[in-house]
């Protein structure tokens, strides 16, 4: 019987040298966000009832009048800033370290919020981490986590290339990063679009059903 076999893609191609920078990517992010979780046994009795206090009045808010207007556009740029930030960083030399500072304080905080929310409000928090904070984040992050592989792999490739036909291959391998990075910034406008008008929709769902 024979195996059916399927035609090798560009981008596979592409992403194969990328994989283990891909896979570092990820790992830092993961402990970013181990931290973060740890973070959360620093916090004062008072410290927690003020935010949790902080996220109780959010939360009404949006349950009484979602908050549409003027969340996208920031939201946006905020998102495109840290994918822009990747993309520099990926084209310099010296870009590796500030890229996986960057990818460690990103999961810090996405840690450190789902962890509040579960841990002072309990499955009320864990109902609206996954609404506010879940849902676009399964767009924005692997968006983000691909780009940030992929720029330590190309800033590894710029220390590391000689002669002229490297470069000449260097030189694709830059369109290549540069078309991944416009990509990868529709998918971020898709995580947008659902966090400035998704989630506070769901929130006002939950509250009325009494999350």
């Amino acid at each position: 019987m024979n195996r059916r076999t399927y035609p090798v893609t560009i981008w596979d191609e592409y992403f194969r040298q990328y994989l283990i920078p891909i896979y570092v990517a990820v790992a830092m992010f993961a402990v970013g966000i181990l931290f973060g979780v740890l973070a959360i046994e620093t916090l004062t009795p008072a410290d927690i009832l003020s935010l949790s206090t902080y996220v109780r009045q959010f939360v009404g808010m949006e349950t009484s009048t979602p908050t549409y207007a003027g969340l996208f556009q920031p939201a946006l740029v905020s998102n495109l800033k840290v994918l822009g930030l990747f993309y520099i960083l990926g084209v310099s030399v010296a870009g590796m370290p500030l890229v996986l500072v960057t990818l460690f304080f990103r999961g810090f905080v996405l840690g450190f919020t789902v962890a509040f929310l579960i841990s002072s409000l309990h499955w009320e928090g864990f109902a609206l981490a996954v609404i506010a904070v879940v849902l676009q984040n399964l767009f924005i992050v692997p968006a983000l986590l691909i780009v940030s592989g992929v720029a330590l792999g190309f800033s590894w490739q710029l220390i590391a290339t000689k002669g002229g036909s490297a470069r000449s291959s260097l030189i694709q391998k830059f369109g290549g990063f540069t078309t991944l990075v416009v990509l990868m910034a529709l998918v971020i406008v898709v995580g947008t679009a659902v966090e400035a008008y998704g989630s506070p929709f769901l929130i006002h769902i939950a509250g009325q059903w009494g999350i």
